[in-house]
């Protein structure tokens, strides 16, 4: 059986690791240990107990907590490596780190890769063992801007739906006109870019970026300030996967018992 990480902005699922994580930008001192019932429970990332006499027994996060706001000012500060490189050619990309402007460059980018087929390639689901053509994914970026997907993205986290759980990727919409709804069912894609050059090191498969980073300022643009950014290690913690939380769990039993 596999557990995971989460990361979580504003309590939207955008990646998540199984059997282990990546920090990140998130530090030691963002680690915070919270109590709550089951019944309180993220339903985005966990299903309720089918019994509710179970809703009132508590549970235990672990996590990493920064606000948007901070996590944009590290974001910023913070060099990154261009995940499209090769090993050899591994070096720093952005030494400024990652902000609108450098998301609207890989936006360009990321069109000019895609609309060099008309007929891009991906592959369904995690397996790479099938490929499907799919030319509206082609025809949705010839025919929109950034700020089109930055609307979709807000659509797909009010909504609610993800991957992260049981789920049924919509049906990639044929155009000619690609609008928000449209937009935000690519972005909740199965559908795996098979080029290089493409591939997404996160879990929103449709958004048009690869990096990681590049997601996250997107997801800067669309929530609050004040909105919490996540990583949540609870499953990992709690299956002894991970041993990062120790200190702060023996701290928490000293003062229960002072």
């Amino acid at each position: 059986m596999t557990f995971r990480a989460y990361y979580l902005f504003d309590g939207y699922p955008v990646a998540w690791e199984e059997d282990g994580y990546n920090r990140w930008l998130f530090t030691r001192k963002d680690r915070v240990i919270r109590h709550r019932t089951k019944g309180e429970r993220s339903v985005i990332i966990h299903d309720l107990p089918e019994n509710r006499a179970e809703w009132d027994e508590p549970e235990t996060d672990y996590l990493y907590v920064v606000t948007a706001e901070e996590l944009r000012r590290r974001l910023s500060r913070t060099p990154r490596v261009d995940p499209v490189l090769s090993e050899d050619e591994y070096e720093p990309y952005n030494v400024s780190g990652d902000d609108l402007t450098t998301l609207q460059s890989e936006f360009e980018r990321y069109k000019l890769e895609m609309l060099k087929d008309d007929v891009p390639d991906f592959y369904v689901g995690e397996s790479d063992s099938e490929i499907k053509q799919v030319p509206e994914r082609a025809h949705a970026l010839r025919g929109t801007t950034l700020n089109d997907w930055l609307m979709a993205l807000k659509e797909v986290i009010k909504s609610g739906a993800t991957r992260a759980k049981s789920f049924t990727s919509p049906v990639t919409p044929k155009g000619p006109t690609f609008d928000s709804k449209a937009l935000a069912d690519i972005i909740l894609t199965d559908l795996y870019p098979r080029s290089y050059d493409l591939r997404p090191c996160h879990d929103l498969w449709g958004f048009p970026c690869s990096a990681f980073e590049h997601l996250a300022v997107a997801m800067l643009e669309v929530i609050p300030p004040n909105a919490e950014c996540v990583l949540n290690v609870t499953e990992l913690v709690e299956n002894d996967r991970v041993y990062c939380f120790e200190d702060l769990v023996l701290a928490n039993n000293v003062s229960a018992t002072a």
